[in-house]
């Protein structure tokens, strides 16, 4: 992750913050459309953002990014599942252009290399639940 990159992800949470009860909606509709998932759309949704509001800060410092990560993992509402770029990733990303008039693809790739330091990091930790299910196009 680029330090633009970084800033980018770090400005766009301050506005997607503000905005929070929009983003779990909309998070919380792409979640509906999972199906055969046993997480409640908005239980997914309000778990997603708070873990989100957790990690953003320590993308900076992948040792504490680590550390926290795996706390958050242990919070994960479905023992049998584990969150992914394919779902949650994905998710996010879509739900986060519809709630910021001033998303770009430049804020879009960087919140996906977010996303994938994220990934990166779990698997150093020998733990991947974020990793995506298909090989990325970075």
């Amino acid at each position: 992750m680029t330090p633009d990159d970084l800033l980018t992800v770090q400005r766009s949470w301050t506005q997607l913050r503000r905005r929070r009860a929009e983003l779990v909606v909309a998070l919380a509709h792409r979640f509906a459309a999972v199906t055969g998932s046993p997480i409640p759309p908005s239980v997914h949704a309000t778990w997603l953002c708070a873990a989100v509001d957790e990690l953003v800060g320590l993308l900076g410092a992948p040792s504490r990014l680590a550390a926290q990560a795996r706390r958050l993992g242990a919070t994960w509402p479905d023992p049998q599942s584990a969150p992914s770029f394919a779902v949650e990733g994905r998710a996010w990303l879509a739900a986060a252009d519809e709630c910021l008039a001033d998303w770009t693809d430049e804020t879009a790739a960087a919140w996906r290399e977010a996303w994938f330091l994220l990934s990166d990091v779990l698997a150093t930790e020998a733990l991947s639940p974020f990793v995506d299910d298909a090989p990325s196009a970075r």
